[in-house]
């Protein structure tokens, strides 16, 4: 008994100091990220490419995501992964929390899809896909579906007296074996199969795409490399942030690796799905330097405007 208290109380000294050292990386980390999504926000507002838009959606996104669901996670972890809030902002934050991790992941497999439109399709369609409601019908289904299935979940949840003083803020779901395996293969591993090959089939055809466009037509290979970078890296950090959380729920659910399923590793992989909130605004400064161009292009025509302005007042 004496090395079973003293094993147990190891881990959760481990546990707490896991937490505090997430809280601080989180929060060093959302800072600097929330100013630079402003700032990006800002600048990607005068870009109306339509193969900027998928992306401008994720920022918003991102920006919603760590300023209404980060800080729910934070106090968490700052009470050593236990929620001291009200049920009623629990099953708020498991709504926003599970609804904006599945719309990211369905905003970058639905990047995926434009950039081989975009790249390899002719004028017609590209013409076609620009139009706004090629934009608007794929983006109110990104939102509304995600929403929807999870307030239905997350309010067939009931919690016990007990469970109310100091509990974790899960959702009763992720017990349910079967939804639970419905849930992450519709949400996330189809999003996650989807957008890998999709990405490799487009490195595929860029390849091919440049054995045929040796030594000529450099300004064509140069707009598709430019937007298979973008598609590339972004596709990475939501691999990075989703991948190990898909992994530790499957490894829960049927215990492929006893050994590491344990409070740590499922607050790590946690932790991990901020990474596309976090880092899709750092992306976006390196891979669209476009914007300043088109900022630029606006102040001088906020200039011209002004100036035109006040020589007819004068007059």
């Amino acid at each position: 008994m004496d090395f079973v208290d003293i094993h147990n109380s190891t881990r959760v000294t481990n546990d707490k100091n896991l937490n505090r050292f997430l809280l601080i990386l989180l929060i060093s980390i959302s800072i600097p990220s929330i100013l630079i999504n402003l700032f990006a926000i800002r600048r990607l507002h005068f870009n109306t490419k339509s193969s900027v838009f998928a992306f401008r959606c994720i920022l918003h996104l991102s920006l919603f995501t760590i300023c209404t669901c980060l800080p729910f996670f934070l106090v968490e972890l700052f009470y050593n992964s236990y929620f001291p809030l009200p049920i009623s902002f629990c099953r708020l934050w498991i709504i926003m929390d599970y609804s904006s991790i599945v719309c990211i992941g369905l905003f970058v497999c639905w990047a995926s899809i434009q950039r081989h439109i975009f790249i390899f399709g002719s004028i017609q369609t590209r013409k076609l896909h620009s139009k706004i409601r090629y934009k608007l019908c794929p983006l109110l289904l990104i939102l509304i579906l995600p929403i929807t299935w999870y307030s239905v979940l997350v309010f067939t949840c009931e919690y016990s007296i007990i469970q109310l003083k100091h509990f974790r803020c899960r959702p009763c779901f992720e017990n349910m074996k079967f939804v639970f395996l419905i849930d992450i293969f519709l949400s996330l591993i189809c999003p996650l199969t989807i957008t890998i090959l999709v990405n490799f089939l487009l490195l595929i055809r860029l390849i091919r795409l440049r054995l045929n466009l040796f030594n000529s037509n450099r300004k064509k290979w140069r707009r598709c490399k430019r937007l298979t970078h973008q598609m590339i890296l972004f596709t990475t950090i939501y691999l990075i942030g989703l991948l190990p959380y898909v992994l530790a729920n499957l490894n829960t659910l049927y215990q492929f690796w006893p050994n590491i399923n344990l409070s740590s590793y499922l607050q790590i992989a946690n932790a991990l799905t901020c990474v596309p909130c976090c880092f899709s605004s750092f992306l976006s400064i390196y891979i669209f330097p476009e914007i300043w161009k088109v900022h630029r292009k606006h102040r001088r025509d906020m200039r011209k405007t002004s100036i035109t302005f006040l020589s007819s007042s004068e007059m």
